[in-house]
């Protein structure tokens, strides 16, 4: 009996990530003839011709430290996969893996602690938690909670202000010098792992944000784009680049900006570069007019998420002050 050649069983050996994109594999034998025809080669040569791109600018290492010096922590370049870590957790004896947890548990009571919980439903956000938003856009009250109390929580610090105080302030300070503007209120927001964008929507519905910056690595459909691009005092970027890769500095649109950065599950270690993304040090060789032209954070907000993707090479804290070892 004779089996097509596509019902076969193949090993998962056989399959490599696309060294072009990595979220989707191709047979090791079929490599090469795929690197000419990836449908996302044209969009990845584009991409590394953008002023924004420098490969790998937030991605961090493992022997770096707050003041440069080497760390004796973890191997270069180590790359632990959950599989990995699977594996290790299922090797350990009993006693071994109980210890572990007991070990893990006290240092989450001895960080965590002091750390409150902190929801907050703004009234700003009415329109979207009293369902009086769009039909066409899509409504779930779980996400639209976590939104708008993602947003609660930057108008509780003042990073946020209603958009009809946003506007008043505008009109005063229209003749405000350019210090003066720095102090201002914010003007952009740049959403990391920005998805299909509707946390973005709500912001620009209930708080009257004038420029929006999408930054995600990935193609979505459904997205809020469309609706967003209707509001005709909005002006809206997306950008399809790994946050690892994006040196913000360099985006046009956010030359000698203010800006908010906000993400909703930024997975694993993309926290952490996102972080470095927004508050990454210029260089000591930057003129004072570059430095001018570079945009400005005043306000972050980030919801966490798939912790067990975190990985050492990208932990942005990674100074002797802040390591708790578990050895074991």
């Amino acid at each position: 009996m004779r089996i097509l050649r596509n019902h076969t069983q193949r090993s998962d050996a056989q399959w490599i990530p696309c060294p072009i994109d990595p979220s989707h594999s191709v047979l090791e034998e079929n490599l090469q003839s795929h690197l000419n025809r990836c449908p996302l080669l044209k969009q990845a040569q584009s991409l590394s011709c953008q002023p924004f791109y420098q490969k790998g600018i937030n991605a961090g290492r493992e022997d770096e430290e707050e003041g440069g010096e080497e760390m004796d922590v973890a191997p270069k370049d180590s790359i632990f996969t959950s599989e990995m870590k699977r594996s290790a957790v299922y090797a350990m004896s009993a006693p071994k893996f109980l210890e572990l947890i007991a070990k893990i548990k006290s240092v989450h009571a001895s960080i965590c602690n002091s750390i409150p919980d902190s929801f907050r439903i703004p009234e700003a956000c009415s329109i979207w938690t009293n369902r009086e938003v769009d039909k066409k856009l899509p409504y779930q009250e779980k996400h639209v909670l976590q939104q708008a109390s993602i947003l609660g929580n930057l108008e509780e610090f003042g990073v946020l202000r209603k958009a009809s105080l946003i506007s008043n302030a505008t009109t005063e300070q229209c003749d405000s010098n350019k210090e003066s503007e720095r102090d201002a209120d914010v003007s952009a927001v740049v959403e990391f792992g920005a998805g299909r964008g509707y946390l973005t929507q709500m912001l620009a519905d209930c708080y009257g944000i004038k420029k929006v910056l999408l930054v995600e690595r990935k193609s979505y459909k459904l997205k809020a784009d469309r609706s967003l691009r209707q509001k005709e005092s909005l002006e809206l970027e997306r950008l399809r680049i790994d946050i690892e890769d994006l040196n913000l500095n360099a985006v046009e649109s956010l030359q000698g900006v203010g800006y908010m950065a906000i993400g909703k599950h930024l997975c694993g270690p993309a926290t952490d570069v996102t972080l470095r993304c927004c508050i990454r040090q210029r260089s000591n060789e930057n003129t004072d007019a570059q430095s001018q032209a570079s945009c400005y954070l005043r306000g972050l907000a980030i919801a966490t998420c798939c912790h067990h993707l975190c990985q050492w090479k990208n932990y942005i804290s990674n100074s002797t002050e802040t390591i708790i070892l578990l050895h074991l």
